[in-house]
This record gives C-alpha cells, structure tokens and sequence, in this order.
C-alpha cells in the first residue's frame, strides 16, 4: 500500500494518490492532458481495474479517467500494484502535480475542422505546469482549455483558455470575462503567468470566476457571452472516427475492440480514433456511432450502490429509460436530490429509486 500525502480540507478532488472513498471502495482519478492519451495506456489501465478495481475504466466531463472500486488499507492507502502500474502506462509523470494537470482540447483539432492545430500546445502547457512548483497548490478543479476556434472547449467554463481567433493567433479568456490576443508562442506562458496569479491571490476560491471581482482581478475584461452549445458529431468522420461510450463506462470487451495507439478522449465521454477504422466491431462492442442515438441524449451520476446518498441504481434507469422510453431532450439521472453531475444546458432530472 502507498502513504497519501495530507488533503487540504477544502479540496477533495481525488487523484491516484489522494483517492476519494466512497461506498463501493476508493476512486482514483487519472489527468490525460487534452484527452490524449500514451501509446497502450487505456488497455493497461483496463488491466489494473481488473485487478484492483471494478473492472471498468470510466470518462468523466473533462476527458479524464477514473477507476472504482478500489481497496484500500487502514490508512487509506491504494494498492502500490495500482500506483506501479498507473505510472508505468504513463499517466503519472509528475506527482506532486498530478491533480492540477487539468487540460481540455479539442478533440478533432488537427484532423478535422477548426482553426488551427492545438495539439503542440497541450504537451507544452502540461509540462509548464509541471515545471512550475507554485501551480502544485492549484485546485483540483481548476481547468485549462484549449480551443481551436471551433466553440468545442468553450462550452466547458474553462478558468483560463486560449481560444484561435484566426491562423497564429488567441483570445485568452478569464474565467468568464475576456482577456488579451496573444500570438500562438505567448499561449502557454500566458496561461501558466495567469494561473500563478490566481494561485497567489485565490484564498478559499476554486474557480476564477469565484474570486470577488469574477477574474478582473487577473485582468479580465467584459463578461463573455454565453457560448452556444457544441453538438459533437458521432461515427466516421474525415480522418478519424468518434464514438461516445454510453454513460461513459468502458468495459474491458470495449477496451479490447479499440487501438493501441492514437486514442483520444473527448470530455462528452467519447473517443476519437484518427485515422481510418471499421466501425461495425466498435458498435459490436457497444459503442455508440449515431448522432440521433438517445444515448446521445443520456447522462446519470454514479447511483446507489456505489454513492451512499443515492436512492436508486441509476445506470439501470438509465438503460431502461434508453431501451423503453427514450427522452426528446437531455435527460440526466440522479440518485439524489444533490444532482451531481447535472449538464450546465436545458435537461430533465428523473431521479432513480430502488423498489421498496
């Protein structure tokens, strides 16, 4: 088993060594800067959560991962065989960093559509955060974005972002107010120089938009329009395939249909697979292809039994709701009036309850 370092009281945002426990054991959260992930990293990752936890590998609403299900030791320790395996697959090159390594990118950028091509950009914004030893104390909720001028990432509420205007050129953004126009080169270091600002001034704020002046302080400019929601398109694209993986769990049959390489996770819990792929053993796994799918249209939170408030299984709602009664619009399963991991657009709530 492996020591945790001390938690800040008011940060719970669980990484591999800071785990969050919850009814069904410890979830530990893995950071894919971008949603790019390394060469074999999703198939080994499905091996350690056979062998340490639930089996699953799950994609949450940044292009992260998680794992649950966890054991861990009286001292709330996970596995070192989970933390060996994890670091070996290259999900854990800094440590001391690993929950502060928040970054969303297009995920088509570069092979289909946008502006330009951000893909240099998110290597370098990860290692300039990593390098810089102050930006260890961010938030774990703290996010950066990276949009290639196609409105994707924007949709996000990214704390700092970098949006392409045209060819070489960015507007930062500032929580949700505006910031200046750099040119490609000053992106990253903008970015870090802004975050160091925040980490400095933030107190008990976790998000920029939370600090008393909404982000002015950072030199946010006029509050920003609300963006207009982001349709993300399903099945073969130009140069690549997306696929949206059903409330965003990923079994080890799925895993076992998908590449080894060039795997990139969206943060609508999908994949983008550039490049050229038949997509009838992907929908044979259970993948979902189609735009008009009401999976599309489907989201729940974790549910009872593995989140100790929730009156229902809400996987098992979801998937009858899906198979019987598909919804018009946005429907969100929760467990609990908390509704916890609710969309920030139009949608219904149907609240899961076991049978008495």
């Amino acid at each position: 088993m492996v020591d945790l370092p001390p938690a800040p009281a008011q940060d719970r945002c669980p990484g591999l060594l800071r785990p969050h426990l919850a009814a069904d054991g410890a979830l530990v959260r893995l950071r894919a800067s971008g949603g790019r992930l390394p060469d074999g990293g999703l198939q080994a990752l499905s091996d350690a959560s056979v062998a340490f936890a639930d089996g699953d590998v799950h994609l949450t609403s940044r292009g992260n991962l998680q794992l649950r299900g966890v054991a861990v030791d009286e001292c709330g320790g996970v596995p070192a065989g989970l933390v060996e395996a994890v670091t070996a697959a290259g999900f854990l090159p800094a440590p001391s960093h690993e929950r502060v390594r928040n970054i969303v990118a297009s995920p088509l950028s570069g092979i289909t559509g946008g502006r330009v091509d951000i893909r240099p950009l998110i290597g370098a914004l990860d290692a300039a955060l990593c390098a810089e030893p102050t930006l260890a104390q961010l938030p774990g909720r703290f996010l950066f974005g990276l949009d290639d001028g196609r409105g994707d990432v924007t949709t996000l509420r990214c704390d700092l972002a970098a949006v392409a205007v045209e060819p070489g050129l960015f507007r930062v953004t500032i929580g949700r107010r505006s910031g200046p126009v750099v040119p490609a080169g000053r992106v990253v270091g903008t970015l870090v120089d802004l975050a160091q600002r925040f980490a400095a001034i933030r107190d008990t704020s976790w998000h920029v938009h939370r600090l008393p002046e909404a982000g002015a302080e950072l030199g946010g400019g006029a509050p920003l329009p609300p963006p207009a929601r982001y349709t993300v398109p399903y099945g073969p694209l130009p140069g690549a395939v997306s696929a949206l993986v059903p409330l965003g769990i990923l079994a080890p049959a799925m895993v076992a249909a998908l590449p080894t390489r060039d795997v990139i996770v969206t943060p609508w819990r999908g994949l983008v697979l550039p490049g050229e792929h038949d997509p009838q053993p992907l929908h044979d796994a259970g993948f979902v292809l189609d735009g008009t799918s009401p999976w599309t249209r489907t989201t729940a939170c974790t549910g009872a039994p593995r989140c100790s408030l929730a009156e229902g299984d809400t996987r098992a709602t979801a998937r009858r709701t899906v198979a019987d009664t598909p919804p018009p619009g946005h429907l969100h399963v929760v467990g609990c009036e908390r509704s916890c991991g609710a969309p920030n657009f139009p949608h219904t709530l149907l609240l899961a309850r076991n049978p008495a």
